[in-house]
C-alpha cells in the first residue's frame, strides 16, 4: 500500500495547521510500515526538488507563486496542476491512494489526479462553517464553482476532523464522510524541560500561541484581557506568534496602558515546550477546523479556554480541563476564562492528568495513523 500525500504547500515554507498535520500523519503512517510520499510545491527555482523529512520522501514541484491562491494568480494554479498531472504520468505506479490535505484548490488537483489515473482519493477538510474548505473554493470567482462541482461529482471520501465539519460537508452534498480528528505527537513535549522564564507563582499566566491573523480574533482576545485585568490584578498575558494583526494588538495594549501586563514573543522554535511554563490557554478564534494550538496546549496539560469553534468540544470538558464560552464576545470569553482561573487554582494537577489520559486515548499520532490505514485499506478494497 502506497500513499500519496498531496498538499499545495508544505513545511518549512509554511507551518500552518494543515502542513503540521500532513507531517505528523505521514510520519505516523510511515512508522506503521506504510509507504508514504508527500507531493507539494516550492516557490524557489533553485531549491530542493526532492528530500526526506522525518523519514518521508518529499517531492516539490516548482511554482513561482503558491498554487492555491487562484484569483489573478490562476495561471500559476493551472501551471502547478499541469506539473502534478505530468508527474503523475511518470509516477502513477508509485501511489495507490491520494490523500489531500485541505479541500480547496489542492482537492481539485487531487480529484483530477484521481480521475486520470483511476485512484481512490480522500480529502481532509481543515476548516468549518462559513470558512469550510469547499465553501472557500466555491467562492472563488468563475473557476471556483466549477472546481467545487468537479470535486463533488468525483465523490471522494471526506475526512472531517470534527462533528461540525462533518455536518458542513453533508450539507454541501458529500456522501462519504468519516470522522478522524487531528493528531498530536507526544514526543513533542519534554517533561524534563526547564522553566524558560522566572515567574511569580501568585501570577496567573494566560497565553495564546499560533498564527495572529484576522480569523483568530486577536482583537477580541486583547479586549477580553483588558476586561480581565480590571477584575483580576494577578493575571499576565503571553502572546506567542506573528501575523498581520500583531501591530494592531500592540497598539491596543499601548492605548490601554497594559504594557506591563502582557508579553509579546513573536515566533518561537519549540512552541509546545515554550508554553509549558504558562497556565491557561485562551483562544478567541471565530472559526477553526481542529486547532493545532489547542491540541498542543492539551498535550502540555494546561487549562483550556476557547470560543465554541469546531473541535473545541472534542478537547475541552467542562470542570475537567477547561471551559468553552457560550459565544464569541470578549465578555463571554472573560466569563469562561474566570472559570479557567478557578479550575487552575483548584486542581491544576488533576487537569494535567485528565488531559494526558485524553491525549493517550484519542489524539496520539499512532492512534490516528491506524485509523487512516484502516480507511486506506477500505478504499483499496472498494476500488
Amino acid at each position: 500500500m502506497k500513499i500519496l500525500m498531496l498538499t499545495c504547500q508544505y513545511m518549512p515554507d509554511v507551518f500552518g495547521g494543515a502542513e503540521k498535520q500532513c507531517g505528523r500523519i505521514s510520519k505516523g503512517i510511515k512508522a506503521e510500515g506504510v509507504d508514504v510520499h508527500v507531493l507539494t510545491s516550492r516557490q524557489k527555482f533553485i531549491g530542493k526538488a526532492n528530500e526526506v523529512m522525518n523519514d518521508v520522501p518529499v517531492t516539490r514541484l516548482y511554482s513561482p507563486i503558491a498554487p492555491d491562491l487562484l484569483g489573478r494568480w490562476l495561471p500559476f494554479s493551472v501551471y502547478w496542476l499541469i506539473r502534478v498531472l505530468i508527474w503523475g504520468m511518470f509516477n502513477s505506479k508509485s501511489f495507490d491512494v491520494i490523500h489531500c490535505h485541505q479541500g480547496k484548490f489542492g482537492a481539485f488537483v487531487g480529484c483530477c489526479l484521481a480521475r486520470f489515473f483511476k485512484k481512490p482519493i480522500l480529502i481532509k477538510v481543515g476548516n468549518s462553517n462559513q470558512y469550510m474548505d469547499f465553501k472557500a473554493l466555491k467562492s472563488k470567482k468563475i473557476v471556483g464553482p466549477i472546481m467545487a462541482c468537479f470535486v463533488l461529482k468525483t465523490n471522494p471520501t471526506i475526512v472531517a476532523i470534527s462533528g461540525v465539519i462533518a455536518q458542513n460537508c453533508k450539507e454541501f452534498g458529500f456522501k462519504n464522510i468519516i470522522n478522524i480528528p487531528n493528531s498530536i505527537d507526544k514526543s513533542l513535549i519534554n517533561t524534563d524541560s526547564p522553566i524558560l522564564n522566572d515567574k511569580n507563582d501568585s501570577v496567573i499566566n494566560l497565553f495564546y500561541h499560533g498564527r495572529l491573523e484576522q480569523i483568530k480574533k486577536v482583537d477580541v482576545l486583547m479586549e477580553a484581557f483588558a476586561l480581565l485585568t480590571k477584575k483580576h490584578k494577578q493575571v499576565h498575558f503571553h502572546l506567542i506568534g506573528s501575523g498581520s494583526v500583531l501591530p494592531a494588538a500592540k497598539k491596543y495594549i499601548e492605548e490601554n496602558n497594559l504594557q506591563n501586563k502582557i508579553t509579546f514573543y513573536g515566533e518561537v522554535d519549540d512552541p509546545v515546550n515554550f508554553i509549558n511554563q504558562f497556565d491557561i490557554f485562551v483562544n478567541a478564534s471565530e472559526a477553526e477546523g481542529f486547532s493545532n494550538s489547542l491540541l498542543e496546549a492539551l498535550l502540555a496539560g494546561k487549562v483550556l479556554v476557547s470560543t465554541p469553534v469546531s473541535g473545541a468540544s472534542d478537547a475541552i470538558f467542562t470542570d475537567e480541563n477547561g471551559y468553552i464560552s457560550t459565544g464569541f464576545s470578549a465578555a463571554e470569553i472573560v466569563k469562561s476564562t474566570e472559570g479557567g482561573i478557578a479550575l487552575h487554582n483548584k486542581n491544576s494537577g488533576e487537569v494535567q492528568s485528565y488531559s494526558e489520559q485524553l491525549v493517550a486515548s484519542k489524539f496520539t499520532v499512532g492512534i490516528i495513523a491506524k485509523q487512516y490505514i484502516k480507511l486506506y485499506t477500505k478504499l483499496l478494497g472498494a476500488s
